[in-house]
């Protein structure tokens, strides 16, 4: 099997894992996916993980405003051929962020959350006709000290889907978590990061290897990061985001 065809192996095994995967649908619409990519795949990408001198803290990218974590750092795609690491690593990277990122990956999203998407283009006044999407995949790590408090992402954000990347079970509590706001009628359509003292956590997605966690943003799809406070705590993940623009944009 050539390189690009173990890659989009990869690619298709994960599809299949999530199409034929049970929809949670509270306290918003959610799925959390084991084995989401092939064993021996997942030990290569685990190979290849990248050191820290890779990272650049995303408060330091200007894609966030300063009072953001310094916890949390990333790579995007146009990063990784700079990056100073390996040739290997680069072309692992390389080709794993062109092979889920080739259209096919995004488009089963659309009958994943269908019920959870027709909701925020109500509220917004579209239709699925009107949809312009993209997608924007990269490596995130978060470390000691980080923490999100519950939120609902953007509105531009149509879906968002994590790739966990821990190589045990041992820091399974790193996962991300669902809650519903002490007012149960409460609801934001996107921005601001909450108090964790008005939420009360519904349940936590276990950090566990070869998992995914994906859900749709929408009004009630409060969901966050409990505070990272053991010394030594990181948190490796693949974020893949689905996004369109909205009226006004």
């Amino acid at each position: 099997m050539s390189s690009a065809d173990k890659f989009s192996a990869a690619k298709l095994h994960a599809m299949y894992q999530i199409l034929n995967a049970p929809l949670r649908t509270w306290p918003f619409p959610h799925v959390c996916v084991h084995n989401i990519l092939p064993a021996d795949f997942y030990a290569e990408l685990l190979r290849n993980r990248l050191d820290d001198d890779c990272f650049t803290r995303l408060v330091d990218t200007g894609r966030v405003g300063m009072g953001y974590s310094g916890a949390r750092a990333c790579v995007f795609p146009k990063e990784v051929d700079g990056l100073p690491t390996s040739e290997e690593k680069r072309a692992f990277w390389k080709q794993l962020f062109e092979t889920f990122r080739d259209g096919e990956f995004s488009s089963i999203w659309l009958s994943v959350f269908r019920q959870g998407m027709a909701e925020k283009l109500a509220d917004n006044n579209m239709t699925v006709a009107d949809l312009k999407l993209h997608n924007e995949m990269f490596l995130m790590r978060d470390t000691t000290t980080y923490s999100l408090g519950p939120h609902t992402d953007t509105p531009r954000k149509m879906v968002s889907v994590l790739f966990y990347m821990p190589p045990d079970e041992s820091k399974s509590h790193l996962g991300t978590s669902a809650y519903v706001p002490k007012d149960r009628k409460f609801t934001c359509m996107g921005g601001p990061h909450h108090p964790f003292e008005k939420f009360d956590l519904v349940a936590t997605m276990p950090y566990v290897p070869n998992t995914l966690v994906a859900f749709p943003q929408t009004k009630r799809s409060f969901h966050g990061v409990e505070p990272v406070a053991r010394e030594g705590d990181v948190r490796d993940l693949i974020l893949f985001d689905l996004k369109t623009k909205l009226p006004g944009d």
